[in-house]
């Protein structure tokens, strides 16, 4: 596995202008430490961890900015914080003007990079990808340490990386296949195999998601891995899967001289660390990623929600774990759903009824327990407005005290009321009345429905406009 690194760019004033792609050519043809005119912007350090952002102009209109990152304390033992600052694009360098301690990492960004925020949200990343790292570590996986502990010591980059080999082929085509073991969590299904293919014998885990398609982030995360998919698992009814190998060794002559005891507590370590991991490598990322860097192999946001709600529109009528939809997107197309529900914990029950009466007649309904990897480490703030604001033709609204005391409820609700007032009067906003709650904002002559009427009767209610 390696790192992904997100390659920032260089920002000039005038008609010079280092494109994100054009960063290795940008950062060695110039020098981030020294130009004809320096100056530090701004400063920020939090917890040993120093930051400084720095001006450097080589002409009238040639100006740069580069972030200098200096850490100064270290663990004994995982992945450390030099290595997290190589994973986000940064170069080590030896010496340094700018920061205390004269050595620095450095990669360039722009002008209005905020470095409190960066200092803020490295920390916070950090201690979730340290989490990340343990749990994965536990399941076999090694995430990259690319450079270790040389920064400290005055020594070469370089650092450590606990390499498994794996087997050659795809994990399924094999002249013998055992069937080990399985388990599973509440996202995931596992299955483990011994297979004897004509390139060696080894293990094979097999991941399969309870509620595919995978969304964006999750599917950044598997690629980040290693994962392959594989399309049609016979550990999963020839449904697809995603699949690691590690090959069989044999180390000596004695019946245990192998790794199957680590190839088997590798396994048995998924039900418990392998979905908290994912969560902690998600956080990191979308922590980072406020701060204007990510790491993961991850489109923009605005581009994986408009993806993922298109898959999310398209994927069959059912709770039953279905084949992943595989789509090409065109941002012009039309793609919303017919009804978006939004409600508060309290209701939850009601919701789910009428989603899915509503799913079981076809209609393209958004009720967010239907997609729980897809909303997995989403930043629900624009991914919510998106579905409230755009991408409904109704939206269904069960009004309560406890909707009215909600934040979530109150971004949702803002949200449709963004979207009924550029629709002018049209239908938009369908209240159910649970309680006799006023919500602010929402105007007392428009027409509700009591939930006295019972959940079928407003499906039957909601289905007739939706065909009027």
């Amino acid at each position: 596995m390696r790192a992904i690194i997100d390659r920032g760019r260089l920002g000039i004033q005038g008609p010079r202008l280092y494109a994100a792609e054009d960063r290795d050519v940008a950062i060695h043809g110039r020098d981030p430490h020294a130009a004809l005119k320096q100056e530090v912007v701004s400063r920020a350090n939090r917890e040993g961890f120093e930051a400084v952002l720095a001006r450097l102009q080589w002409g009238k209109d040639d100006v740069g900015f580069s972030l200098h990152a200096n850490p100064s304390s270290y663990g004994t033992s995982g992945l450390q914080k030099t290595d997290f600052l190589a994973y986000l694009g940064f170069q080590r360098s030896d010496r340094c003007p700018f920061t205390s301690f004269q050595r620095c990492y450095v990669r360039w960004v722009d002008e209005d990079f905020n470095v409190e925020l960066f200092v803020d949200a490295f920390g916070k990343a950090y201690a979730e990808l340290e989490r990340a790292e343990g749990g994965l570590r536990a399941c076999g996986f090694a995430l990259p340490q690319p450079e270790g502990w040389g920064f400290f010591y005055g020594k070469p980059s370089g650092g450590s990386r606990n390499m498994q080999r794996t087997l050659s082929g795809d994990g399924h085509t094999a002249t013998d296949t055992k069937r080990m073991k399985a388990t599973e969590d509440a996202n995931f299904l596992f299955r483990s195999t011994f297979v004897t293919t004509n390139q060696g014998k080894g293990f094979v885990t097999h991941y399969r998601p309870r509620h595919p398609p995978f969304s964006s982030e999750m599917s950044s995360v598997f690629r980040y891995l290693g994962l392959s998919e594989f399309r049609q698992c016979p550990e999963f009814d020839f449904e697809p899967c995603y699949c690691r190998t590690l090959l069989f060794e044999e180390r000596g002559g004695g019946v245990f001289d192998n790794n199957t005891e680590y190839a088997h507590g590798c396994f048995d370590a998924h039900a418990r660390q392998f979905s908290p991991s994912l969560e902690s490598l998600l956080t990191a990322n979308s922590t980072m990623e406020a701060a204007g860097m990510t790491f993961l192999p991850i489109p923009r946001p605005t581009e994986r929600n408009t993806v993922d709600i298109v898959r999310q529109i398209v994927r069959p009528a059912t709770r039953a774990p279905a084949k992943p939809v595989t789509m090409a997107f065109d941002a012009a197309m039309p793609s919303n759903f017919d009804v978006a529900i939004s409600f508060a914990g309290t209701e939850r029950g009601l919701a789910e009824q009428l989603a899915n009466i509503l799913q079981s007649a076809g209609v393209a309904v958004f009720y967010d327990n239907f997609y729980p990897e897809q909303l997995w480490g989403k930043n629900l703030t624009a991914f919510l407005d998106e579905i409230y604001r755009k991408r409904a033709k109704f939206c269904v609204v069960f009004i309560s005290n406890e909707y009215k005391e909600r934040r979530w409820t109150s971004h949702e609700l803002r949200s449709a009321q963004a979207r009924a007032l550029d629709l002018k009067g049209e239908d938009y906003i369908l209240p159910i009345r649970v309680d006799a709650t006023d919500l602010d904002g929402l105007p007392p002559n428009i027409g509700y429905v009591s939930i006295e009427l019972g959940i079928e009767k407003i499906a039957e209610l909601l289905m007739a406009k939706l065909k009027g």
